[in-house]
């Protein structure tokens, strides 16, 4: 595990504090300021890889900056916005510009489907959203239907979305507060770490504090949604130190020392994760009626794991971990298909132990 590679990660970060025709956010503008020094601060990234984009003039403007930072991330890239949330008549999230009305909101703000698939199709390795507004949990609910328009038919690595709501419920503003209840708490674990997370704090542990955050000062419940295991990726040093806890901004806490980049050193050691006998024994459950994978596809992956598990470990592999995680499977509903959760939970062991071959090529090139 490592942190975010600086020189090759984008930030943009998306505020709107003033309005035309919706009540004002202050907030919004401190949100974006601080939440950029904390990303420079925390999770390594160089203050010009981090741009921030306050009262956009209009839609191009904000798309602009997306294609740019979408363009330039090879490793991580988050886009976080602070500012009103407005539903269509359809039902779809819409975050609001200086100019959006509800009136004409398909044209005046950002949709978010245009946000997500503009942030999907980027090369970074990990692709981050991060949602402030009122109703932010429509997004979480989108994109966790596999069938829809959004996310389409197919399982994509490296994405994770977390939105301050759930999707019917607004987000807390108070008055006469510098930052908003959601974005505060995002900086009070980061500033102050987790007691269950080790030297780095992953987007996991991340949003387990921030439900914690959430219980405690009676907020509205903050939403995941994750593809493969993305929110197991490093975004911060884990600031906590015993008896100070989350949540004490400005505390100069001691950096525990990073974990070193690559495998670690008991991944190369470690015995096969998965064996070509368990590929072949491996039966799923089927589902019908609900989301499930196309068993035909699943089958003819799993053949290629199968050939690629009988190879020797120190020889060509025929597979990499990167294969594994960007596998893609057509989603059923009205005929049988595979139980997601279980295909997901098996291949994520698969492309462990194709990390642990890959580990083990590079230890012998040295």
């Amino acid at each position: 595990m490592r942190l975010p590679d600086g020189a090759r990660s984008r930030a943009l970060l998306i505020g709107t504090a003033a309005y035309q025709h919706l009540l004002p956010v202050p907030a919004a503008e401190n949100n974006v300021d601080s939440m950029r020094e904390a990303l420079v601060r925390h999770a390594g990234i160089p203050r010009g890889n981090c741009e921030s984009l306050t009262d956009a003039r209009d839609l191009t403007a904000v798309g602009a900056a997306v294609e740019r930072a979408a363009r330039e991330a090879d490793d991580l890239l988050l886009v976080y916005y602070s500012g009103h949330g407005l539903v269509d008549s359809g039902g779809l999230l819409h975050l609001a510009l200086p100019q959006t009305s509800q009136e004409l909101l398909p044209w005046s703000g950002i949709p978010f489907a245009f946000l997500h698939k503009a942030i999907q199709s980027a090369r970074a390795t990990a692709k981050v959203i991060v949602l402030d507004s009122c109703f932010s949990g429509i997004a979480t609910e989108v994109l966790a239907d596999k069938g829809s328009a959004i996310l389409g038919q197919i399982r994509i690595s490296g994405h994770v979305t977390l939105t301050s709501s759930p999707a019917n419920s607004p987000s807390y503003a108070f008055e006469g507060r510098r930052h908003t209840a959601f974005t505060q708490a995002f900086l009070d674990v980061l500033d102050g770490g987790s007691p269950r997370a080790g030297a780095l704090l992953t987007l996991d542990d991340l949003f387990l504090e921030l439900e914690r955050l959430a219980r405690e000062r009676d907020l509205p419940r903050p939403q995941k949604c994750v593809t493969h295991t993305a929110d197991k990726l490093a975004l911060a040093v884990n600031r906590y130190r015993p008896g100070a806890g989350s949540g004490r901004a400005g505390d100069e806490r001691p950096v525990p020392e990073a974990e070193p980049e690559g495998p670690a050193p008991d991944l190369v050691r470690a015995e096969a994760l998965v064996s070509a006998q368990e590929v072949r024994d491996i039966r799923f459950n089927t589902v019908r009626l609900t989301e499930g994978y196309d068993e035909d596809e699943v089958d003819a992956f799993l053949d290629r794991v199968l050939l690629a598990l009988v190879e020797p470990v120190e020889g060509p592999q025929r597979l990499s971990a990167d294969d594994v995680r960007n596998s893609l499977f057509t989603t059923t509903r009205l005929r049988e298909g595979y139980e997601m959760a279980a295909v997901d939970a098996f291949l994520d062991r698969v492309e462990a132990e194709f990390e642990r071959r890959q580990a083990i090529a590079a230890q012998r090139m040295r």
